[in-house]
């Protein structure tokens, strides 16, 4: 599937199959192409080129009121005129009933309204049950808190039964700790209706703690898709690899020579190229592959300590590297750096078997089992 407007490339070319009650995220920076395809697969944009399918059927030429998709907004979308239970309601009023039905006082003498409504007023109670507003019915959009409005708008896409929910940064307007708990609601909500997510955030914590699976998009390319864990441990693509993890990759300026050997800033590193070819290279850690040494053991990388960043249970230091650009990042524990004072010169190391290698094009290279290298340079 690809998206233009006028000259502008959105989509370059989009190839994606999500099963049914998967919980699918669509994570990448600003302007990456993520919204344009949420909206191509709700119908409210109309894609250049390609097909959606929906349970085996071309949906190019639905409305989106026939797709049976339900879309959760960034803003809510509520009526700020109607209370929760009419914000409820409504939507299966206009689905459901026909126009002799819903009109106001005459539509209660129509054939089959009454039987009508029963049904909704079940849909109601119970999505208001699971979602645990019940106590919010009467009470205006205006009257709720952010989290409360965000149910309300989860509780009116639920009681559609749609075939899948399509949520675009539903909790970017959340403060820090509400969005938290709001992850931890949005997943066991997927658990206990067993529907089809499709989500869509720039906030990679997001991606990682609630998917099935993720896709990481940039410039309109989905770079890599795969389980969180996969995505993480395993980036394909040195964008992914410095999108996805708080605080991001370490990346490192290294080199290859035609035996395999690799080493980042002078620094043998413990694993050797599949393909043994020379030129350079670019050498990657997680925070937490780098360790604190206490003396330079012979294979050890300094820095000059800038900042200690303290979370409690872990603290972060930043190191200015000769070499890079920007800080190196290293994840320890608060006895670990204890020693370790601002100003001061710190040796790191990185763990055997963690190194992530990119050659020049951005992309992964290919490793043999870690095998200890002589320090060179």
């Amino acid at each position: 599937m690809t998206k233009t407007y006028g000259t502008l490339r959105v989509l370059n070319g989009i190839d994606l199959d999500i099963a049914d009650g998967e919980y699918l995220t669509l994570v990448g920076p600003s302007g990456c192409g993520k919204s344009t395809t949420l909206r191509i697969i709700a119908g409210l944009e109309t894609q250049t080129t390609g097909d959606v399918e929906i349970d085996g059927r071309v949906v190019n030429e639905v409305r989106p009121s026939r797709r049976d998709l339900a879309m959760v907004f960034q803003s809510y979308a509520l009526y700020p005129h109607l209370t929760v239970r009419q914000n409820l309601v409504t939507p299966l009023q206009l689905r459901d009933m026909n126009f002799w039905q819903r009109i106001p006082l005459l539509g209660y003498l129509a054939p089959g309204r009454r039987a009508k409504m029963s049904k909704i007023e079940d849909d109601m109670r119970w999505a208001a049950e699971t979602l645990k507003i019940e106590p919010l019915l009467h009470r205006k959009p205006g009257q709720l808190s952010g989290g409360q409005r965000q149910r309300v708008a989860l509780g009116r896409a639920m009681v559609r039964n749609p075939a899948a929910f399509l949520m675009d940064e539903p909790l970017s307007n959340l403060d820090a700790a509400l969005r938290v708990h709001m992850r931890a609601e949005l997943s066991e909500l997927h658990r206990a209706l067993g529907a089809t997510f499709v989500y869509v955030t720039h906030d990679q914590a997001e991606a990682l703690t609630m998917s099935d699976r993720m896709a990481v998009m940039m410039d309109g390319d989905i770079l890599q898709l795969g389980p969180p864990d996969e995505v993480y441990e395993d980036p394909r693509d040195i964008r992914v690899a410095e999108f996805i993890g708080s605080p991001k990759m370490n990346i490192l300026p290294g080199h290859g020579d035609s035996a395999g050997r690799i080493t980042a800033l002078g620094v043998a590193v413990e694993e050797a190229l599949a393909e043994p070819s020379e030129g350079p290279l670019s050498v990657g850690f997680r925070p937490e592959h780098l360790h604190i040494q206490p003396e330079d053991t012979g294979a050890c990388f300094s820095g000059r300590l800038t900042y200690k960043e303290n979370l409690g249970s872990d603290v972060f230091l930043h190191l200015a590297v000769e070499g890079i650009e920007v800080k190196a990042v290293i994840r320890a524990k608060p006895h670990e750096a204890d020693f370790a004072e601002v100003g001061e010169d710190v040796w790191f190391s990185g763990e055997a078997g963690k190194a992530r290698v990119f050659g020049a094009d951005g992309k992964r290279v290919a490793l043999t089992e870690p095998q200890l290298q002589r320090k060179t340079g």
